[in-house]
């Protein structure tokens, strides 16, 4: 139907950006009343609970501290040479490995010479991607059932435990999809995990980084490549691998590069714990030890991977940083970016976080100054005395913003990515519906991460 402005015809072309301008800059703004985000047709029943009377005390009166939810882990030199034994333990015949590839480094080799140790047959499936995909998933559930499979054994970073627990939800809800498992805060993640059925295909995870945490957490992140987004999965229990081993062996194989970028990652998941609205305390002491050894063991770690010290340092950072959204503390702003921006141009999860890490803690800034004033007294040994507590939160940030440039990460500026102003429209579109998005400590509206975004082109 011809579209007219007045008595002027506008073109088809015209008419869809004018309708994109509308649907970003809706009337109600032009009269002072709240924004409502929308994501499709619907509203974001988040936004409306936050600027309508409600008579609940707090936002979060419960908090849940989930242990159980946290698989078994194991720390130590070797400690992988045990894998084969445990996937013989859990009954596990035949291991269907789920590796990006790790070329040139031997560990998927070392581990295929484990199992055959403790005779366990193994099938390598298709390499997945650094970023998962949807048809990754898919394509292994298509290898395992063909290769007669009855287990998983990830090898390498998130990407590839992610992946393998896509496969085993996949394998335990047959009748489901990947999309069917999306954690969105709307339509709530709860109400999507409670249709899918509990994971018992066992899971083995070896890691290879110092930033993942998904050996041993119940979540995975998938990116929709055919529409250019990222979101997090949950299932109704069981997705967690069973056990997950850091073996400083292997973490000491990482290029420099990736060291850093896994290690910002480590950074990230520490201190969105600490600086969570959720105010989970078992998660702010957890992500205060992460932020604590990050600082002191990261540039050591990236520069001389053969540092015995602050490779078991690692290790144990990235631990912690796990540990400390698995407790359920959270993640927050920076986290719900970068998974937006990979899902536009495939960049590393790691490197996707020390992109945003700085400018992320300067949007929350004025809303945890004492959280980040405590971990720049208690996490990077600054001395605040005297300082106004916004004083003292710059210092943190000033802090991250030095360890981020000191480990080679210098240039954020996302043009230099490729991004462009349509992109950040994007890309703050879904990350204001991210999962992460629920424990950050300022609330932000979609043309408040807009805004932020192109600010950083």
């Amino acid at each position: 139907m011809a579209r007219f402005s007045g008595e002027f015809k506008i073109s088809e072309k015209d008419a869809k950006l004018v309708d994109g301008i509308i649907a970003r800059a809706p009337e109600k703004k032009r009269n002072n009343e709240p924004a409502i985000q929308k994501y499709g047709n619907e509203k974001y029943n988040f936004e409306v609970e936050r600027s309508t009377y409600n008579t609940r005390v707090k936002q979060f009166p419960w908090n849940y501290v989930a242990q159980p939810m946290i698989g078994t882990c194991v720390q130590g030199w070797n400690c992988h040479t045990e894998a084969g034994n445990r996937l013989k333990d859990l009954g596990v015949k035949h291991a269907y490995i789920v590796t990006t590839g790790l070329r040139g480094t031997g560990i998927v080799e070392e581990m295929q010479a484990t199992l055959k140790q403790a005779g366990v047959a193994y099938t390598v499936g298709p390499l997945t991607h650094s970023n998962p995909r949807i048809t990754d998933a898919e394509a292994g559930v298509k290898a395992f059932k063909e290769a007669g499979c009855d287990g998983v054994l990830s090898i390498g970073g998130g990407s590839s435990h992610d992946t393998g627990k896509g496969i085993r939800l996949l394998l335990s809800n047959p009748d489901k999809t990947i999309f069917d498992a999306r954690a969105l805060l709307q339509p709530h993640w709860m109400e999507a995990s409670l249709k899918l059925k509990y994971i018992t295909t066992p899971q083995v995870a070896i890691n290879t980084t110092c930033g993942t945490g998904a050996e041993i957490t119940p979540f995975a992140v998938y990116s929709d490549w055919d529409n250019r987004w990222k979101f997090n999965i949950m299932a109704n229990g069981g997705m967690q691998p069973n056990v997950g081993y850091d073996d400083p062996l292997f973490f000491r194989c990482m290029p420099e590069h990736i060291a850093a970028q896994t290690g910002i990652d480590s950074l990230v998941h520490g201190l969105g714990g600490v600086m969570s609205k959720l105010e989970n305390e078992s998660a702010r002491a957890v992500g205060m030890a992460a932020v604590k050894m990050t600082f002191e063991n990261l540039g050591e770690f990236v520069y001389n991977r053969w540092n015995d010290k602050a490779c078991e340092k690692m290790c144990w950072a990235q631990h912690l940083g796990a540990c400390t959204y698995a407790l359920g503390g959270g993640v927050g702003l920076i986290h719900a970016l970068a998974h937006q921006i990979s899902a536009i141009n495939d960049m590393h999860h790691g490197m996707a976080n020390a992109v945003f890490v700085v400018e992320g803690l300067r949007m929350n800034k004025f809303a945890a100054p004492e959280k980040m004033a405590m971990m720049a007294r208690n996490c990077c040994g600054i001395d605040i005395t005297g300082l106004s507590k916004w004083d003292a939160a710059q210092k943190f940030i000033d802090a991250c913003e030095e360890l981020r440039n000191g480990v080679g990460i210098k240039d954020v500026r996302l043009s230099t990515y490729g991004l462009t102003k349509d992109d950040c429209y994007w890309m703050s579109k879904h990350a204001v519906n991210d999962l992460n998005l629920e424990a950050n400590v300022r609330d932000l509206t979609e043309p408040e991460i807009e805004a932020m975004l192109v600010g950083m082109l």
